[in-house]
């Protein structure tokens, strides 16, 4: 979608884009789904963003973290529009594209590469989601942060090289990324650190020498083993 969408807002007739494309921009901290009486679907065009939703006890969970050519609001294309049971926050200066739902259905009938490429994309983030359920169930703290530094949004244990890091998060963003309180996962954070595992680089977890995690940590702990590299479930 990084390219191909942007080039279908180019090639809309400039009135209809008018009526059912707008850009808006969020500072840090703002609340994205806010404000929009019209469903569609939202398109990151600059910025970072975290997907959050509530758990049962009442705290912010981060799902995914969203950057530059990321979508959301895909729920938009159910028939009968549910609530979406999340909301999407800035942590960067960011802007987005909203493209209503009118203007969806016609890419959809009349493009077929769009509508190739968003049915992939739909895919993917199904089979991300159920990657997410498993490793909250089957991995310690320790283990989900050092296969979150290693491959970021996308666990790449299918490639041999690991992917370009992107910028560290603050601590309590990270925390609600891995799934856990802040407090934990900075005791994870220190005991990885007197392992070797990881380093702090501004007080923030980082792994400096990524070639000694590939492929991807996660995909050869067998069941009920350990991560490699004296990495234990300590934390």
């Amino acid at each position: 979608m990084r390219n191909l969408l942007p080039g279908l807002i180019a090639n809309t007739e400039q009135g209809l884009a008018d009526r059912h494309v707008c850009l808006r921009r969020y500072g840090p901290g703002r609340l994205v789904l806010e404000g929009y009486d019209r469903p569609g679907l939202f398109y990151i065009q600059h910025g970072r963003m975290e997907l959050l939703i509530t758990t049962a006890d009442g705290n912010e969970r981060c799902m995914r973290i969203l950057s530059e050519s990321d979508l959301f609001g895909l729920e938009c294309l159910y028939a009968e529009l549910p609530d979406p049971g999340y909301q999407v926050r800035a942590i960067t200066y960011s802007s987005v594209v909203h493209v209503d739902l009118e203007l969806l259905d016609r890419w959809l009938a009349t493009v077929p590469e769009f509508r190739h490429r968003l049915a992939a994309r739909i895919a993917a983030d199904i089979a991300r989601l159920e990657q997410e359920r498993e490793k909250t169930m089957a991995f310690s703290v320790a283990e989900r942060l050092v296969c979150y530094l290693r491959c970021g949004e996308t666990c790449a244990h299918l490639s041999p090289a690991p992917p370009e890091p992107a910028g560290p998060l603050p601590m309590a963003i990270l925390a609600r990324r891995i799934g856990c309180s802040p407090a934990y996962l900075s005791r994870a954070v220190r005991k990885l650190a007197q392992q070797g595992v990881v380093q702090r680089v501004n007080h923030l977890p980082r792994i400096d020498r990524m070639e000694n995690f590939s492929p991807c940590p996660c995909s050869v702990v067998p069941e009920g083993g350990e991560l490699r590299h004296a990495l234990h479930r300590s934390a």
